[in-house]
């Protein structure tokens, strides 16, 4: 498994989706695929979404979950052994447990590894703690682990085995504000994926904007002629107008980048930031499609100050 992340706090459903989505749209490896969404509702009960294929906008979870207090993901490439729920251990009550590489490995008393961390919280271990000790006693299982307790504490590590990768990501945040937690293998970006992905999840659990802020194509738009890329977006960061500097491109009728990077964002008639993914939709008759809520309609902005 590629990415593990769970969170905490106000959205913590959003939260986590965002660091996922992130992820799709700023790389390239076993991602879009197969995903486990797990929440603690508001009375405390584990709930479960998945799907084999098509990544995290791919599921069918119900608008309140992005207000979920508690909340984890897993996810990968497609095709995944059933049940995919072994890939992310929760209680009721509890808490959650998920993490990268293979966290439902049994261990050496045949549970899985995920399930002796939530064990052992359930027996008054704190996350961390109880992340430390069945590491420890697999350091060739490879695996990593991320515990999230529903009231307090926040754990993450990785066993030895997966720690001597050269590909690995890890964020942990915790304030008044929520904790978050993530760990990726096997994923190919610029920059530092990691702290991206986490600095989405934490504006989300916080309400501030970060660095990098979403963008979405709702409606079909014209793409106007232009001597220079640029998309127009309203407060809400909804694509309201797009130009483009290519003069073949309205003419296409097929899937094409309607925004590369760096493209200029636009906002009340001022530079806001630059394209720091790609628009890539349907052309069909002069007009930019959106796909319905695929991952494709989604693009992020990184922000000329720092938040937009």
């Amino acid at each position: 498994m590629t990415i593990g992340v769970a969170a905490a706090g106000a959205q913590a459903g959003a939260a986590v989706f965002d660091a996922v989505l992130g992820a799709e749209l700023l790389g390239r490896g076993a991602i879009g695929g197969f995903v486990v969404f797990a929440v603690l509702d508001e009375q405390g009960r584990l709930q479960y979404r998945t799907t084999q294929r098509g990544g995290v906008t791919a599921l069918d979870l119900p608008a309140s979950w992005r207000d979920a207090r508690v909340a984890a993901v897993i996810s990968s490439g497609p095709d995944r052994p059933e049940p995919l729920t072994q890939f992310l251990a929760g209680a009721d009550g509890l808490g959650l447990v998920t993490g990268h590489r293979l966290p439902n490995q049994p261990g050496a008393d045949g549970r899985p590894l995920n399930r002796m961390a939530l064990d052992l919280m359930a027996e008054g271990a704190p996350p961390q703690q109880a992340i430390d000790a069945v590491l420890a006693a697999h350091p060739e299982w490879d695996a990593g682990l991320i515990a999230l307790h529903a009231q307090d504490g926040l754990g993450l590590g990785n066993s030895a085995r997966a720690a001597r990768r050269d590909d690995l990501g890890a964020f942990q945040r915790q304030g008044q504000q929520g904790r978050v937690a993530l760990l990726h293998n096997s994923i190919y970006a610029r920059g530092v994926l990691a702290d991206e992905l986490g600095g989405l999840a934490w504006a989300r659990l916080t309400g501030q904007a970060g660095i990098l802020q979403w963008l979405r194509l709702e409606q079909a738009l014209s793409l106007r002629a232009a001597t220079c890329d640029r998309v127009t977006v309203d407060a809400a960061g909804r694509i309201i107008g797009l130009e483009t500097a290519d003069p073949r491109l309205a003419g296409l009728n097929r899937r094409a980048t309607a925004v590369c990077l760096g493209a200029e964002i636009w906002r009340d008639g001022r530079l806001i930031g630059h394209a720091r993914t790609e628009l890539y939709v349907e052309i069909r008759d002069g007009q930019a499609w959106p796909g319905g809520g695929a991952a494709q309609d989604f693009m992020l902005m990184r922000g000329r100050d720092g938040n937009g």
